[in-house]
């Protein structure tokens, strides 16, 4: 009998609530709504989620290092009209995808100069880059979408292909997240990271690298940004200057919802992936249910506030308890 307490004790615990809210989620929908427990409907929110994990990853670490990057629905914008152009040119695909790619690094090169070298805001800094990239975006496509007539097979079955009945992009998804996960979990520069975003001042008196961190991830972002503009192509047939929608009130909502899952306060690959997957579904259901789309609007700035506030109280905690260190080692001199 202990064991069992003791079982839901630990699965129900804070870190793991947003879970279950999320399995309880699914499970009313789906009683409600035929639509949304059939096969293809929940095979799309899964590759919905996966599209936005990829785009919002870098976007977790950056939060994390208490900074912040608007840049992202941009960058992929930007990323698909690079893709929709080469291609349109009859270049190769693998040629374009990676031209995006490397291209859209640069934004996150210029977003860490703002911050490291002009000691820029880093939000200030992204609205600045995130105007560029907008802009060239449209000058690639001059004002227009770049429309294909076909989409390479590789490419289409990386976001529509499945293998044993799971997508294929879920799978690769889940693979990045495990990679992820042990960057952030087992290595130094992830320890190094909540370092930084924790306790600034006392993460620099350690002889942690700042500059080199914030252009790292900085340019990690915006890579990963482009990736999943670069596999949006095979949904739009197109490169799209402007991704219309809430990519950018979802994508925030993600990785904020994320501080609420396994690492309390602290944003995190694991919150993140969970977060796709909650926005997806909330998205998903409020449509087949017709309701308003402002109504799932409010909810997910709601989730996002929530987020918010446990970042803010995870980060004012540590910062009372290194004041409360430090008092203590100068009583003790």
């Amino acid at each position: 009998m202990k064991k069992i307490t003791s079982f839901f004790r630990i699965i129900f615990q804070p870190q793991y609530l947003l879970i279950w809210a999320l399995v309880v989620l699914i499970v009313v929908l789906s009683a409600i709504s035929p639509a949304f427990r059939s096969k293809e409907n929940i095979v799309e929110i899964f590759r919905s989620a996966g599209i936005y994990g990829i785009m919002v990853l870098g976007l977790t670490w950056i939060v994390a290092l208490g900074e912040m990057d608007v840049t992202f629905p941009d960058i992929a914008a930007f990323g698909s009209m690079v893709v929709a152009f080469i291609v349109f040119k009859n270049l190769s695909w693998l040629l374009a995808i990676v031209l995006a790619i490397v291209i859209s690094m640069l934004w996150g090169l210029l977003s860490g100069v703002l911050i490291n070298v002009f000691k820029v805001r880093a939000l200030i800094a992204s609205v600045a880059v995130t105007t560029i990239a907008k802009s060239l975006a449209y000058v690639v496509g001059q004002g227009s979408p770049i429309y294909l007539n076909t989409i390479d097979p590789t490419v289409n079955f990386i976001v529509y292909g499945k293998i044993a009945g799971i997508p294929l992009l879920v799978i690769l998804v889940i693979i990045i997240y495990i990679i992820a996960a042990f960057l952030e979990n087992r290595t130094k520069l992830g320890q190094y990271l909540y370092a930084l975003g924790e306790n600034r001042q006392a993460a620099l008196e350690a002889g942690i690298p700042e500059k080199p961190i914030i252009y790292s991830f900085y340019i990690l972002s915006a890579a990963l940004a482009a990736a999943s503009g670069s596999l949006m192509v095979a949904s739009y047939t197109s490169g799209q200057p402007n991704f219309l929608g809430t990519y950018f009130v979802d994508g925030l909502s993600i990785v904020f919802l994320g501080a609420l899952v396994v690492k309390i306060g602290k944003p995190n690959v694991v919150g993140t992936l969970i977060g796709a997957v909650m926005i997806m579904v909330i998205s998903n259901g409020s449509t087949l249910l017709g309701i308003p789309f402002y109504i799932g609007i409010i909810l997910k700035g709601l989730l996002m506030v929530a987020g918010v506030a446990a970042i803010s109280a995870s980060k004012s905690k540590s910062m009372k308890i290194a004041k409360a260190e430090r008092l203590a080692m100068a009583k003790g001199e």
